[in-house]
């Protein structure tokens, strides 16, 4: 809509809202001048005068009522701003005429009382149309001159004076008139401008989400790519290590390995993004001393301080708190190994002192410090200060994302301050708990013992050609007899020639024409009507699909995996009682 049309559309809905208050209220003023004057004029004048803004008003009504919750457009508009002119025309009109009569000779008090009243509507009427000229103006002309005219004949030095200070006062209204006017248009381009600005807003705030939506899904689908051959790879290593190879050959393996390992890193720290994401992680409140976990943070971090030349000290701490020990612990690990990458000279320190009634762990710094304006995006996944050329050295910048998640779900608030150039102070707040408090007992992940898997029947359900290819070839070296297969019809039919059920099932979770993992368990366990112990293994991070895997209660492992991690999850699965695996 162009502006003119919008204008237009504001003064009628603007109008129409002010009819109500003009029509009832000029009514009670018309009716006030006749009491007043009903004793020095003629009754019928005064009750025909009346009698005319009855009826004006009664016919306003209707049009009134037929506009009121119609969406003003331009016919509409132009069309009810006519009525609203003829209108206010009709009702001037009236105030003109009572100048015939409402003057009687020699009573100079009553003489000024119309006149006024009248001004007092021009005022009035200002409030009412003077965003729209046309329907001000039909009022304020034929109800206004009249009465100035009729004063001024009355010949006398005080009528004439009172005529020139009310066509004075008239005047003041017109111009006024002008600024409410102008005022109301300016207000209206502002708003018309911040709505098409909002409207702009909007659509690139549609587009950045849309965009983000869409680098999500493409990083999901590259990340799940990208793990397929990563798990191969790292099977097809674990099998190559069990060969005698040549020393040479040997080491370029452990490098090999190394670098498998890095990368395997990078997954699992985006893999905790999208379990926490997901709700996947589940906390484990107990009562726990935070010596043991300061000193254990002072043995693991002193070494990397020291190579840097940096100085870490950790303040003892006789306190307790209740929380989760193993979140609290990768919250304060984070935390340290973020200090120590962002700090070149002097130290760090490590402590935890009373806040407000709890117990605040504090991790201080003499790094480069963070900008005010990048205090709040440094926890955002992938942000880094300093960090332009995309370091390795320096992280995936993932560890503050993980402890605003972390901190999020312990509910125990992240305080952030710092200076540029002068160092950071990063802590977090726990609620204390006692020291004589029983601690609740934590149950530990612990990896299945190695053991013999010779002879154990394992059935391995994954689309990718070469994920089946290297783990058949793991699992053979193993002494592991096992069935391959590319889907779940595929492996019902080669376990129907088996004389017993799989001693293990492991399951890619995504496979081809929309199957799943979680459904092809089902079905074997169906088909042999038996509890069989089954691994589900997924490359995917999308927190939808963890959740959907989590719930369905099957044992979980993330594409890529080790070869040891295999190992210990079939150990587990295999030896009777089950015992399930914490994803």
């Amino acid at each position: 809509m162009e502006f003119h049309d919008a204008l237009e559309a504001e003064q009628a809905r603007y109008i129409h809202r002010s009819v109500p208050t003009a029509a009832l209220g000029g009514l009670v003023v018309v009716v006030l001048v006749v009491i007043v004057f009903r004793a020095v004029v003629n009754p019928h004048y005064l009750y025909a005068w009346l009698g005319g803004f009855v009826l004006l008003t009664v016919a306003r009504a209707p049009a009134w009522l037929r506009y009121r919750g119609v969406a003003f457009g331009p016919a509409t508009s132009q069309r009810w701003l006519r009525q609203a002119v003829v209108a206010s025309l009709a009702a001037g009109m009236l105030w003109g005429l009572g100048a015939l009569f409402l003057f009687p000779d020699g009573l100079v008090l009553y003489q000024i009382v119309f006149p006024v009243a009248v001004v007092f509507m021009a005022v009035a009427a200002m409030f009412s149309y003077a965003p729209h000229n046309p329907t001000f103006l039909a009022f304020m002309v034929p109800a206004t001159v009249p009465s100035m005219l009729g004063l001024a004949l009355e010949g006398g030095a005080v009528q004439i004076a009172f005529a020139i200070g009310l066509a004075n006062l008239c005047m003041v209204v017109l111009w006024s008139r002008v600024q409410f006017n102008r005022m109301f248009v300016e207000t209206m381009r502002l708003r018309f401008e911040n709505v098409e600005l909002v409207a702009q807003l909007t659509d690139q705030k549609e587009t950045a989400e849309a965009a983000n939506l869409a680098k999500s899904r493409f990083l999901a689908a590259a990340s799940h790519d990208l793990r397929q051959p990563i798990h191969a790879l790292n099977l097809y290593l674990g099998a190559f290590a069990q060969i005698q190879l040549p020393r040479q050959a040997g080491s370029l393996l452990t490098k090999v390995r190394q670098c498998a390992h890095i990368m395997d890193e990078m997954f699992r720290t985006l893999l905790d993004i999208s379990k926490l994401d997901a709700g996947a992680v589940k906390t484990q409140v107990c009562t726990f001393a935070l010596a043991p976990m300061l000193a254990r943070a002072k043995l693991e971090f002193e070494p990397q301080a020291r190579v840097k030349g940096l100085k870490l000290r950790v303040v003892r701490s006789s306190a307790y708190v209740r929380s989760d020990p193993a979140l609290v612990e990768r919250i304060l690990r984070n935390l340290i190994s973020n200090a120590i990458r962002y700090t070149e000279r002097g130290g760090v320190v490590i402590g935890c002192r009373s806040h407000r009634g709890a117990i605040r762990v504090c991790v201080y710094d003499t790094g480069v410090g963070i900008e005010p304006a990048e205090q709040s995006l440094v926890f955002e996944e992938f942000y880094q200060v300093g960090n332009k050329e995309r370091d390795r050295s320096k992280g995936l910048g993932l560890g503050l994302a993980i402890v605003e998640r972390l901190a999020r779900l312990l509910n125990a608030p992240v305080t952030l301050r710092s200076r540029a150039g002068r160092g950071s102070l990063f802590a977090f707040d726990l609620q204390p708990g006692e020291a004589g408090e029983r601690p609740a007992l934590v149950p530990h992940r612990t990896g299945g013992r190695r053991r013999d898997l010779a002879g154990t029947l394992v059935a391995v359900i994954d689309d990718e050609e070469l994920i089946l290819d290297a783990a058949q070839t793991l699992l053979a070296q193993w002494n592991c007899t096992v069935i391959a297969a590319s889907s779940g019809h595929d492996a019902l039919r080669q376990l129907a020639d088996s004389p017993r059920p799989p001693d293990v099932l492991i399951c890619d979770y995504r496979l081809r024409d929309d199957e799943n993992g979680i459904g092809v368990v089902e079905a074997i366990r169906n088909e042999f009507n038996a509890e069989i112990p089954a691994l589900l293994i997924t490359g995917d991070t999308d927190p939808d699909e963890i959740r959907r895997i989590t719930t369905s209660g099957l044992a979980l492992l993330h594409k890529p995996l080790r070869e040891d991690e295999l190992h210990d999850a079939i150990c587990a699965l295999s030896k009777p009682p089950a015992p399930a695996l914490r994803s």
